[in-house]
């Protein structure tokens, strides 16, 4: 390669994954959470390009999320073999959990000759608050892999000139100095690929920093040693011009503002008009973005949601004034958490918010109650948990350092996801316990179910919701992994797992995964299930349906009350445990039938010569039980008696005449959507599972919120079938899953 002119430079940028615990690379059919830095370093190399900074060698850019796609290694490697192409490696956005694997490929690429520059925050964290002679920086120096820490939108021509003439040095260091870092607004804007983007659940996912740095000084964080806590902000001019020229030229739709803390932008107002101006264009989008917890400036919360802000992310890390005060999060008043909740949700914004489990104070029982509240009092939207982990860069881990504390030394479980330090409170099963009883409890069914039954007034947040709560309960509890660096559907590459681990021959490796995925696809069904069980609770019926089902409710309960049906439930429920199999027989599908719909004047026929057969048979049947069962036999009288109280004669006819009337009103949708009656209440419930275990794991503050009073998301296409409610469930579902944002 030397010895021949040079005239194209492929520039191959990977954004690393990282190893699960048994050594295989984290990948997915499908991505949900893009990378900013893969973007921005995509920008900054389309400069170096467009500008020609390397004279007339021809610069080519090659991008992968090795979350969302293999990395082809040996394909990269046959590059660099094409007569006068240079190929350059750039590891971008490095994380400290993602430094082994990230290691591992710039030893291959190395192997085979290859300039390799890693950087991110891992590199830049570690080097600004200990120093380039950490063991890691001089380990990625001895491989011959080139070192960056801080930002290089000042220096990346200079960098790329460097490796194009065969004269990198070992480490480029640009953020010693955090008051005078680059000016952002002057800084090229990162491109989306969307060749790239196809990996992704959603392609109109878009990323952009408007700023960077962040003003506080909280202990376990590392941005504000590498991006410092000076405010640096890209215009608001060019803010819209980059959210215009996305929309129209890439259809991004939905864009998450990476600022580490969007609310102490100066030009945040500025900002927001300048996407309120674009709507008047036609250019509609909506965005997440990150934001404090202390006070905001006025006007802010609502100018967020006229811009378009449908998510914020919002850093509580605790409820234990104690924990807050321990970490530097002075900011974060508790006694405010659940008022600015609920400003958000006011104007239909939902709220993320980020969760610390193994802050200093905590225990396994308090960090349970303190889940409880969050859930009871604050109630955001949707949580993300991570484990309390010092990170190269933060001030947490300068000063373990300093005490010699011991610090588990695999950097790839330092993903906030395992217990890397010795807790002062818990052991490393209490703490791995309580972070996992954090997940099932916030994303339980019935939490789920109290969450959309705050949106289904929304349709686009409700669909946004349902499907954001159902990836997060798939990944944290199904893949057991956090749901900001999963996917969809995991894929286990037999041949890339870590060293040290076994590789399976491909029989083996086969055998294991058929069994994993007949597993899955267990889960899978009942997780699909559980959630179609949640969307029946939370749907909201049309008009239509809505009056219909309020009168039917009416001559229902009218029936049911001059019946005794509910003293009559209440007591077999009781007694049933106690009664003789043909009690049982006789009672059980009378039971059932007691909670079934009537929706017609047949409906009334059958029940009421179900009604009267039950009152003969139960009079014979307790004639027929012996002396020695007199507790049996009191019961069975019992209901007979209440049986016999009901005398509808005189009503019966105008009942008849009520469903005649209502007959012809009856909406196509409850045909084949599962109703239950409850006789307790005289209400209509949306439910496939049995009413007796509906009261029995519904709080009354969810019933509360009368959901089956509601109208619906759109009309559901008609079925005959039960279980095609669950493919319409999961129409309904696929249909709008592009509301993800």
């Amino acid at each position: 390669m030397n010895n021949h002119t040079i005239d194209t430079l492929r520039v191959v940028l990977i954004k690393p994954s990282k190893y699960d615990d048994d050594g295989y690379v984290m990948r997915f059919w499908r991505g949900v959470l893009p990378s900013n830095t893969l973007n921005v370093l995509n920008g900054l190399t389309e400069a170096v390009k467009d500008r020609k900074v390397l004279g007339n060698v021809d610069v080519e850019i090659r991008r992968f999320d090795e979350t969302a796609e293999k990395v082809p290694i040996k394909r990269i490697i046959r590059w660099s073999r094409t007569r006068g192409t240079k190929v350059v490696i750039g590891m971008v956005g490095v994380q400290t959990n993602q430094y082994p694997r990230a290691l591992d490929m710039g030893r291959q690429f190395r192997a085979a000759g290859l300039d390799v520059i890693m950087g991110g925050f891992h590199t830049s964290g570690t080097i600004n608050m200990l120093s380039d002679q950490e063991p890691d920086i001089q380990e990625l120096v001895r491989e011959g892999i080139i070192v960056v820490s801080g930002e290089v939108e000042e220096a990346w021509g200079d960098i790329l000139g460097d490796a194009l003439h065969n004269r990198l040095k070992p480490i480029y260091s640009y953020a010693q100095d955090l008051q005078n870092l680059i000016d952002l607004g002057q800084a090229d804007d990162p491109v989306i690929d969307t060749a790239l983007m196809s990996h992704f659940a959603d392609p109109s996912f878009g990323t952009m920093d408007t700023s960077r740095g962040c003003p506080f000084s909280c202990s376990f964080c590392t941005i504000i040693n590498v991006q410092g806590r000076k405010m640096r902000e890209r215009s608001p001019d060019d803010i819209a011009a980059f959210v215009r020229k996305n929309y129209f030229e890439k259809n991004i739709q939905f864009y998450f503002f990476t600022d580490d803390n969007f609310a102490r932008k100066k030009l945040w107002r500025e900002t927001f008009e300048a996407l309120i101006r674009l709507q008047d264009e036609g250019v509609r989008i909506t965005f997440m973005m990150q934001v404090d917890l202390a006070r905001k400036p006025k006007g802010f919360v609502e100018l967020a949601a006229k811009a378009g802000c449908a998510h914020v992310f919002i850093g509580m890390e605790s409820v234990n004034p104690e924990n807050l005060a321990a970490e530097g999060k002075g900011q974060n008043k508790v006694e405010e958490y659940a008022g600015i909740m609920k400003e958000w949700h006011d104007v239909d914004v939902a709220v993320q918010t980020g969760y610390i489990i193994g802050l200093p104070h905590d225990t396994k029982e308090g960090s349970a109650r303190d889940i409880q509240f969050l859930m009871d009092e604050i109630q955001p939207d949707w949580a993300s948990f991570f484990m309390m982990t010092p990170l190269p860069g933060s001030h947490d881990h300068l000063e373990m350092k300093k005490a010699g504390a011991w610090m588990d030394p695999d950097f790839n479980k330092r993903d906030s996801f395992h217990a890397t330090i010795n807790h002062p409170n818990m052991t490393e099963q209490e703490w791995d316990e309580a972070y996992y009883d954090a997940w099932r409890a916030f994303y339980s069914k019935e939490n789920i179910i109290r969450i959309l039954s705050r949106w289904n007034h929304n349709p686009h947040m409700y669909w946004s919701m349902l499907w954001v709560l159902l990836w997060y309960k798939h990944s944290s509890l199904v893949e057991k992994t956090h749901p900001m660096v999963a996917g969809l559907f995991r894929f286990k590459d037999r041949t890339s797992r870590r060293p040290g681990y076994v590789i399976d021959s491909f029989p083996v490796h086969t055998w294991k995964r058929a069994k994993e995925l007949g597993k899955l696809v267990v889960i899978w069904a009942k997780l699909l299930k559980e959630f179609e069980e949640i969307w029946l609770q939370t749907r909201k019926p049309s008009e239509t349906e809505q009056k219909w089902v309020a009168e039917a409710a009416k001559i229902q309960g009218d029936i049911w009350r001059t019946l005794h049906i509910a003293e009559w439930q209440d007591r077999y429920r009781n007694a049933r445990a106690t009664l003789p199999g043909q009690a049982k027989a006789l009672l059980d599908p009378f039971e059932e039938l007691t909670s079934k719909i009537l929706a017609s004047g047949r409906d009334l026929r059958v029940f009421m010569a179900q009604w009267e057969r039950v009152q003969g048979r139960l009079q014979d049947l307790c004639q027929s039980v012996t002396v020695e069962g007199e507790a049996v036999q009191k019961s069975l009288l019992d209901l007979s008696r209440i049986l016999k109280t009901g005398r509808p004669t005189e009503k019966v006819q105008g009942w008849y005449e009520a469903y005649n009337r209502l007959r012809t009103t009856l909406p196509a949708t409850l045909h084949f959507i599962p109703t239950k009656f409850d006789a307790l209440s005289n209400r209509v419930v949306y439910s496939r599972q049995d009413l007796k275990q509906f009261w029995s794991v519904t709080s009354q503050e969810i019933r509360s919120h009368r959901f089956w009073q509601i109208r619906p998301l759109r009309l559901i296409a008609a079925a005959y079938q039960d279980l095609r409610i669950t493919a319409d469930f999961a129409s309904h579902f696929r249909m709008n899953h592009n509301n993800i944002n």
